[in-house]
């Protein structure tokens, strides 16, 4: 039998290499070309985030899921690594080491590449303070508000996603597991918002 820490390990690593897999087999077919890269490295963040945003509300409604929480913090780090591959290779092979033509206001784009770049920051603050000596060193409310600010980088990042795939004004995403992933980011979103409303464990006791 598989130990319980074992199993952790296996369900903590196995999810994103699997995400990334079927973005691999799924959505660029197999080919390694940098425009395929690009689009599946984007994709993993934001399934990667939203998978790692949806554990909370999810929880709550379906107690039995609460281990998955224990998971959270390596699968959010592993979004803002995506992301961060990339932002590298938009940087390499479209922007050609060039980083102005990340905040050059001229180009059609630059709103989807300001959101983009706004969730990546967003993401590296998250990831700088998921550890044991931020926690010490910040307050609980502060912390907690940065790690917060994760759902506003799934906003951002979805917002991304519809800028650039936008193509005479209208959305176009051409394959199947592009439309899931981003129906399925929007969805978490909602949840989210839903969730709020919701009263809290404390306030239904009373």
């Amino acid at each position: 039998m598989v130990k319980q820490s074992q199993f952790n390990r296996i369900v903590e690593f196995g999810i994103p290499i699997l995400l990334l897999w079927m973005f691999f087999q799924f959505y660029n077919f197999g080919k390694v070309t940098p425009s395929e890269m690009i689009k599946t490295t984007g994709l993993l963040a934001i399934s990667l985030l939203g998978i790692t945003l949806l554990i909370g509300p999810l929880s709550r409604i379906l107690p039995g899921l609460n281990f998955l929480k224990a998971f959270r913090k390596t699968w959010g780090i592993l979004s803002f690594v995506a992301a961060f591959m990339h932002t590298l290779l938009v940087y390499t092979y479209f922007f050609k080491f060039n980083f102005l033509r990340f905040i050059d206001t001229s180009n059609p784009k630059y709103g989807g590449i300001l959101s983009g770049l706004l969730a990546l920051i967003i993401l590296l603050l998250v990831t700088l303070t998921s550890n044991q000596k931020a926690i010490d060193k910040l307050s609980p409310r502060i912390w907690k508000i940065i790690q917060t600010t994760s759902y506003l980088a799934l906003i951002l990042a979805v917002l991304h996603f519809y800028l650039m795939e936008q193509a005479d004004g209208a959305l176009v995403i051409r394959r199947l597991l592009g439309q899931i992933t981003y129906v399925a980011a929007i969805l978490v979103i909602i949840l989210r918002l839903l969730i709020l409303f919701l009263p809290s464990k404390k306030e239904a006791s009373h």
